[in-house]
């Protein structure tokens, strides 16, 4: 049985709304950024699939992509 409560991928950002996107850098950075106020601060469509957005990302030290990305429901490392 398919198990529709764990964020996928290919979930649209709409279809997570108060989850949290938990972002590492090869620099040793870490963020945990809500996916409402990314929408919201960069006017991203609702349709944005979750790989879209972490393949967008840079890091504000070192300006790379991040090495780990992940969703979750609750805002912790």
């Amino acid at each position: 049985m398919a198990d529709y409560s764990s964020p996928k991928p290919i979930d649209p950002i709409d279809y997570r709304r108060g989850y949290f996107l938990r972002v590492t850098c090869d620099c040793g950075r870490r963020e945990i950024l809500a996916l409402d106020d990314l929408r919201r601060r960069y006017r991203l469509p609702g349709d944005l699939a979750i790989y879209q957005l972490i393949g967008r990302l840079r890091c504000r030290s070192c300006r790379q992509r991040p090495v780990f990305a992940d969703v979750s429901a609750r805002p912790r490392f």
